[in-house]
């Protein structure tokens, strides 16, 4: 899924074999994290549904960052580190993840032979922002339709990502006795399935020819319910549901594991997996300036994602 500019030192983690699975975990946490936050962003604008064939187009971008103290972990608190490994004399014991950045590189050395590994000096990745495409259709019932879209884009350090989704916001505001009288107020249950995918492309020696790649996916199910107040104006909107997600990063492609002058090569030698679970909170507020919408939210959290954009909508 994601990297950084420096992919040669996220492949330094593989001269570590007895512990390769939890320092690439600790390594790539922050990112995963930011686009799991990032997926669950996007989706709408208010809390009202079109009416039948009303829609809406818009260009969203969404901002996710790290806080300063998630940028590092301990290496002595990796499972069996010291089983295997010793931090080098001078070397810190705290090492840059890939939203961090050090100066120098933390390096280990092996308890089995004495060869000492450096590890990434970390790549300062600490945000993560994606444009989406965000539209809507009024279907019957009070229904709408929603999607998202960004055709793959080469994003620089994080290689050439895409993402898609579906979602289906339903007015509720109907089946609770008093409120269809409050003409102001909108509340509908919304739900979605989304993914992210990226992969950045490598080079690294290997024996055979072969393309070598760090690949990932996220996925996941949101569901809330949204509440709002619409006026001439303005429109803002508050939702609450729960989130899950799941992130996997494989690492593609012959590589050599362990001291590289053994030549003990592998293929498809490294492949991590978070699952994240939570309640989630989002709101923003939307001013509407005839058909031209102009909106911003927020998803509070450790690792928040702020999203702003404009749009065309048709009631």
């Amino acid at each position: 899924m994601l990297l950084l500019r420096g992919q040669k030192e996220m492949v330094n983690l593989l001269q570590t074999p007895e512990i390769i699975n939890e320092l690439a975990t600790e390594y790539l946490n922050p990112m995963a994290e930011m686009m799991s936050s990032s997926l669950h962003t996007g989706w709408y604008r208010t809390a009202k549904t079109h009416r039948f064939l009303g829609f809406d187009v818009s260009l969203n971008m969404s901002v996710s960052s790290t806080p300063s103290d998630k940028r590092g972990y301990h290496l002595t608190k990796i499972k069996e580190f010291d089983k295997y490994y010793t931090v080098t004399d001078g070397s810190f014991s705290i090492a840059a993840n890939v939203a961090g950045v050090t100066n120098n590189f933390p390096s280990v050395k092996s308890k089995d032979n004495g060869r000492q590994i450096q590890l990434p000096k970390g790549e300062g990745e600490d945000k993560v922002s994606l444009s989406v495409l965000s539209a809507g259709i009024g279907l019957p019932y009070n229904t709408e339709l929603r999607i998202k879209l960004m055709p793959k884009i080469d994003k620089g350090g994080m290689g050439d990502v895409v993402q898609y989704g579906v979602g289906i916001k339903h007015s509720i505001k109907e089946y609770i006795p008093g409120l269809e009288d409050i003409p102001t107020l909108s509340l509908a249950a919304f739900g979605a399935y989304s993914v992210i995918n990226n992969e950045i492309l490598l080079e690294y020696p290997s024996s055979i020819t072969s393309r070598q790649m760090l690949d990932g996916s996220v996925s996941g199910f949101t569901g809330k319910i949204v509440a709002g107040i619409d006026v001439p104006v303005l429109s803002t909107y508050i939702g609450i549901g729960y989130g899950s997600s799941a992130v996997q990063y494989t690492l593609k492609g012959n590589y050599y594991v362990g001291d590289v002058l053994a030549e003990k090569e592998q293929k498809d030698p490294l492949s991590v997996e978070y699952d994240y679970t939570q309640v989630q909170v989002d709101f923003g507020i939307k001013a509407k300036l005839g058909m031209i919408d102009i909106f911003a939210g927020y998803n509070p959290g450790e690792f928040g994602t702020f999203s702003f954009g404009a749009g065309i909508n048709i009631k």
